[in-house]
């Protein structure tokens, strides 16, 4: 019994170890803060209308504050995470990271120090970006304004407040590696599904999550919740009673409404305008995508659709003004036609 023992102990310090092994991230070497004048002007640009396709502003700024500089409360079912500060601040921003430091966040969600990041920062979706994606937002990040912010300690309990734990859920839940193309969809379906999949992070929160709070397997787009919004399926299961068309998402995503599917309240008000920047090129590529996961809607919705329209009174020339409680920023890319009820209050 003894010897069984002796041999389960050498069977948990051999995993123990193997974990540790995995886990274990070197830090990279901090660099001097690049100077703007190393940066290709267009090459900022394209970085700021990324950064716009990503929404950072909304998770990376509190409202009246800095942009970038982090801080923001981050409410997650196992407890509040705080925004990290993205200036180039060298002291509490990311000044002294090297390029490879900012890939290695982007592709594996580990910073510069060798911290596994929690995935309320969606590296599991900023893994797709390419390394000329990369190269553009690092550049237009370590252009912005330094702001010497340090963001509050996490409120998680214990263990989840020890990072050596994530590693354990990358394991089981992270799948690395950048986008690949689909070589059976057309270019523009694939440019689509680069930006919706990736920088756009969509499936943060129209995909379900598990108890563990990665997105559900197999159930890409078929919605979810996040931060006490509901965002609906954009996939064939979507409530839309008016069923959602390559042209009224093309204007939905342009304008930020349309007269079947309504005004971009909420999260949305501000996603639609950011997705402002982008090409009209990109937001087609953007609708074609979705409306790929979508599929045609049967004769059943199609007919129920006939009958709304018909019971519906004109729409106005030009959409109401949202409320301006409703323009808060969560953070992620809801391409839904609306995100279900207000928060309820509390």
């Amino acid at each position: 019994m003894k010897r069984f023992w002796l041999g389960v102990l050498a069977i948990i310090i051999v995993c123990g170890a193997g974990f540790f092994a995995y886990a274990w991230k070197p830090a990279i070497d901090p660099v001097e803060p690049p100077q703007r004048s190393s940066f290709d002007p267009a090459l900022i640009e394209k970085g700021a209308v990324l950064a716009s396709v990503g929404n950072c502003t909304s998770c990376h700024t509190r409202p009246g504050e800095k942009s970038y500089a982090g801080g923001l409360a981050v409410p997650t079912p196992f407890g509040t995470i705080y925004s990290t500060n993205i200036t180039p601040d060298p002291q509490t921003g990311i000044g002294r990271w090297s390029q490879a430091a900012f890939n290695r966040a982007m592709r594996e969600g580990v910073d510069r120090e060798g911290r596994h990041l929690y995935p309320a920062f969606p590296f599991d979706h900023f893994t797709r970006v390419s390394d000329e994606d990369n190269r553009a937002l690092y550049a237009y990040l370590m252009t912005r304004q330094p702001v010497n912010n340090p963001p509050p300690p996490n409120e998680l309990p214990f263990p989840l407040d020890m990072r050596l734990v994530l590693a354990g859920w990358k394991l089981l839940f992270f799948d690395r590696g950048a986008y690949q193309n689909d070589a059976s969809q057309s270019t523009q379906w694939n440019r689509g599904a680069y930006l919706v999949d990736g920088l756009g992070h969509c499936g943060a929160c129209h995909t379900p999550r598990n108890r563990f709070g990665a997105e559900e397997k197999g159930s890409h787009m078929a919605g979810g919740e996040a931060e006490g919004w509901t965002a609906f399926a954009l996939e064939g299961t979507s409530p839309a009673p008016i069923p959602w068309t390559h042209d009224s998402l093309f204007a939905y995503l342009r304008q930020g409404w349309h007269a079947d599917h309504g005004v971009a309240n909420g999260p949305m008000g501000e996603v639609t305008g950011n997705l402002g920047r982008l090409p009209d090129a990109d937001i087609d590529a953007m609708a074609t995508y979705v409306m790929s996961l979508m599929g045609e809607p049967s004769a059943e919705r199609t007919a129920a659709a006939r009958a709304i329209r018909g019971r519906a009174p004109a729409p106005p020339p030009h959409p109401p003004c949202p409320n301006p409680r409703d323009r808060i920023a969560i953070g992620h890319f809801d391409l839904a036609h609306m995100l279900g009820p207000r928060p309820s209050e509390k």
